[in-house]
């Protein structure tokens, strides 16, 4: 990597609390930007806080369950960006339900957010991703244990690191790196809860520092797989 690439990044899931940080960091870094969710007004209102000291990111809606949708969203990205070597997918969706009680359709939901969408988006994106010399993609899965009620948020994690350790095999010689970024709780309003405590939780920051680490790596390497653990217990 050098510091004349400007890099073409488009940021899934950019309403949350990791996607809107990573988006922040990389607008910091001089990133070209394209901003994707499901909240039009919320993309909009961090678009717009990004803007005020960086160039202001395109907006994209899209519905992660449709997958003809996040086909259609990268082709509207490449032309809104004029290309695209960096796909950061930091969306996710989340259910608890136990095997004989939860409700398929939900499960499903899971499964299409979680990781069929980002199969769909790759697919899509990654001839332009690879053909840059220096494409990224990057995915923000989790430390989910197994516990009664997790499985659909279990098994769609799983998926989602499986795929990705294949997917660098397919597009290593290219020069794309690939990587997982595996965190544990982190200060979300998706962990929050009256048994943790938010200031000992991972911070969005420290999420969009690992993406920023990986996309800094030499040519010469890549870190396919990061896990991040809070440093001290969150539990009260």
């Amino acid at each position: 990597m050098t510091a004349e690439i400007r890099r073409k990044t488009i940021v899934i899931g950019a309403t949350g609390g990791m996607g809107s940080a990573v988006a922040l960091d990389r607008a910091r870094q001089g990133d070209v930007l394209a901003l994707i969710g499901r909240d039009h007004s919320r993309l909009a209102q961090i678009a717009q806080k990004i803007g005020e000291k960086h160039e202001k990111p395109g907006v994209l809606t899209v519905d992660l369950g449709d997958m003809k949708s996040c086909a259609r969203c990268i082709n509207e990205t490449v032309e809104l960006m004029d290309g695209l070597d960096t796909l950061i997918f930091c969306a996710g969706a989340h259910v608890r339900g136990r095997t004989i009680e939860a409700h398929l359709q939900s499960w499903d939901h899971v499964l299409d957010v979680n990781f069929r969408a980002f199969v769909h988006l790759v697919r899509a994106g990654i001839g332009r991703i690879n053909g840059s010399g220096h494409g990224a993609v990057i995915a923000i899965g989790s430390i989910t244990p197994a516990y009664a009620g997790a499985g659909m948020n279990l098994a769609a994690k799983r998926a989602l690191g499986g795929f990705c350790e294949t997917l660098f095999d397919d597009v290593r010689e290219f020069g794309t790196k690939v990587s997982v970024i595996h965190p544990g709780f982190v200060a979300t309003s998706m962990s929050a809860s009256p048994r943790l405590q938010s200031d000992l939780m991972i911070q969005p920051d420290d999420i969009s520092a690992a993406v920023g680490f990986i996309l800094q790596t030499a040519s010469t390497a890549c870190p396919t797989e990061i896990v991040i653990r809070p440093q001290r217990s969150p539990y009260k």
